[in-house]
């Protein structure tokens, strides 16, 4: 493999256990099936008619048709596109339309899935384990205090998991790539698979605003679902929100998503104003990430100073996510 390649950039796999989203509920009407391709797998996504979504390998055992190009909803099961086997939801052939025995191995594994807060979310583990733990719903996208949560951005990037979720721990990077001038009051909080890190910043370098401080609470659900809240302060307080999905597409590419929302302020005008002028500034700030983590090294043993942040301390949590062993660093 060449250098560029995540093997070589991390000492870890690209693929962390958890949750991660593979769709957004929208996305999937009733009966419909699709494609799809994470963890470096091909994968198929489908709702039955009764409404629960569902995530199956995507191979047909028969002779290999992908139920994702063609496959069709039947009421609770999955018909392949070429010779008409049908899988219910648990994955097991149910019916072949032109035999009277079904083979003992006729099956397809099932993925665990979960829908909720909008999105379509997979349990992926190294080593086929299903999940311990699960993702509590967010209380904000049912409130009528918030505007509607939009995805806001969808791209694809190179980078690993652990690169994108480290960099919020990151408390010197605030300094030198962000426009933040001071850091204080950081706390960091963990509790199993969730992490809490939260803290309190200023900037007088927001373009046509005075100083502005703020104090922001991201809560990492695992390493695919993260949810920041900002409480701001200018001349008047607002808040607003940003829930990011991130899901592994390959050994080298993550689907990096993030949706936003902002509490209602006194007229609509005021909230619309605000809304615009805060995503403009978030777009402009996480853009200047990307680059630096599609191009950077992971160091296993990094040159830490005071400052820093709790890094060595997200370093330890985040390593309970990988099942295979390391592989060695470049570095």
């Amino acid at each position: 493999m060449t250098a560029n390649t995540q093997v070589s950039r991390f000492p870890f796999t690209p693929f962390a256990n958890g949750w991660f989203r593979v769709a957004y509920s929208d996305e999937l009407s009733f009966g419909e099936v699709k494609p799809l391709h994470y963890f470096g797998k091909e994968l198929v996504l489908f709702r039955t008619e009764q409404g629960t979504p569902h995530v199956f390998d995507a191979y047909c055992p028969h002779l290999g048709t992908h139920l994702g190009h063609g496959g069709t909803v039947k009421g609770e099961v999955l018909r392949c596109p070429f010779h008409g086997w049908c899988f219910n939801t648990d994955g097991q052939c149910v019916d072949i339309p032109y035999g009277n025995k079904i083979p003992s191995k006729a099956a397809i594994s099932p993925w665990p899935v979960r829908e909720l807060n909008g999105v379509i979310m997979v349990y992926y583990h190294g080593e086929g384990k299903l999940p311990t733990w699960e993702i509590p719903p967010l209380p904000e996208l049912t409130s009528s205090e918030w505007i509607p949560f939009k995805v806001v951005s969808r791209r694809k990037i190179r980078s690993h998991l652990q690169e994108t979720k480290e960099n919020l721990i990151d408390v010197g990077h605030l300094y030198g790539t962000h426009l933040v001038d001071s850091v204080e009051s950081g706390t960091l909080h963990i509790d199993n698979q969730v992490l809490k890190w939260s803290y309190s910043a200023s900037s007088k370098n927001i373009p046509s605003s005075p100083e502005t401080k703020a104090y922001i609470e991201q809560t990492l659900y695992g390493l695919g679902h993260i949810v920041h809240r900002y409480h701001v302060k200018m001349p008047f307080e607002y808040e607003y929100m940003v829930v990011f999905y991130d899901t592994p597409i390959d050994g080298e590419y993550l689907d990096y998503n993030y949706l936003f929302s902002l509490k209602k302020l006194p007229s609509e005008e005021m909230t619309a104003a605000v809304a615009e002028q805060t995503l403009q500034v978030f777009h402009q700030e996480a853009d200047k990430d990307i680059p630096l983590w599609e191009n950077k090294l992971y160091l296993t043993n990094p040159l830490m100073c005071e400052g820093d942040g709790p890094i060595i301390k997200f370093r330890r949590w985040a390593s309970q996510f990988y099942s295979s062993a390391p592989v060695k660093s470049q570095v």
